[in-house]
């Protein structure tokens, strides 16, 4: 029997239960005010969660996406992503998104493509180089982006 995956956008009052997620994976915390956090669910239980961060008025990041353990292989990564795209309240955006190379075939399925040229937030620039230095990271992050309409 196939376990259904609903999303629904994180209420102010969850911050510390978002960030006690985070902590756990060494993610950034959010801050809620300048950002949209989606939390997924499969039969009531929490089973991830991801975030959309408002860079400037015409970039925003797709970041934190993040499959509790006891829900992978349900396609919770997939709905976070298609519901944080779907349901961003940050209009007419370029989205960006730093995910590990292995994961490219998982984003171009969302329409992100590899960056070609032209200008990326000073914020993007120093977080792809400080990923990618220093062995941060045993693979390397890419450099994703999507036009949002």
């Amino acid at each position: 029997m196939e376990r259904k995956v609903t999303i629904k956008q994180a209420q102010r009052h969850e911050i510390d239960w978002v960030n006690a997620k985070y902590g756990e994976v060494d993610f950034v915390n959010s801050t809620y005010d300048n950002e949209f956090i989606v939390i997924a669910n499969v039969e009531d239980e929490n089973a991830g969660l991801g975030r959309l961060v408002k860079i400037d008025d015409t970039n925003i990041e797709l970041g934190g996406i993040y499959t509790f353990s006891n829900f992978r292989g349900l396609g919770v990564a997939a709905h976070i992503v298609s519901g944080l795209i779907d349901k961003n309240p940050f209009e007419q955006s370029t989205i960006w998104c730093l995910p590990f190379e292995n994961l490219l075939n998982f984003y171009t399925r969302f329409g992100f493509e590899m960056y070609q040229n032209g200008t990326i937030p000073e914020s993007i620039e120093k977080k792809l180089k400080w990923c990618n230095t220093n062995d941060m990271y045993d693979k390397k992050v890419m450099l994703l982006c999507k036009n949002s309409i």
